[in-house]
């Protein structure tokens, strides 16, 4: 997870580096970073149950073969 979320900070730090450049006016820069954020949350918590789901489904198939 820890590598997943560096990736995702990168992409969405480059994002946000862009708009810091490219939009000067603030009413509109400040809408698009809180969309950002938004963005970030939403896709690490996407990233993150996904792990967790698959996580518990290689435990369960893992014990149900036999393991221990």
């Amino acid at each position: 997870m820890f590598y997943t979320d560096m990736a995702i900070d990168a992409i969405q730090n480059a994002k946000k580096t862009w708009l810091n450049t490219v939009v000067s006016n603030d009413a509109i820069k400040t809408p698009l970073t809180a969309f950002v954020d938004a963005q970030t949350a939403y896709t690490k918590q996407v990233f993150n149950t996904a792990t967790d789901v698959s996580n518990a489904v290689a435990t369960n198939m893992f014990n149900a073969m036999g393991g221990k």
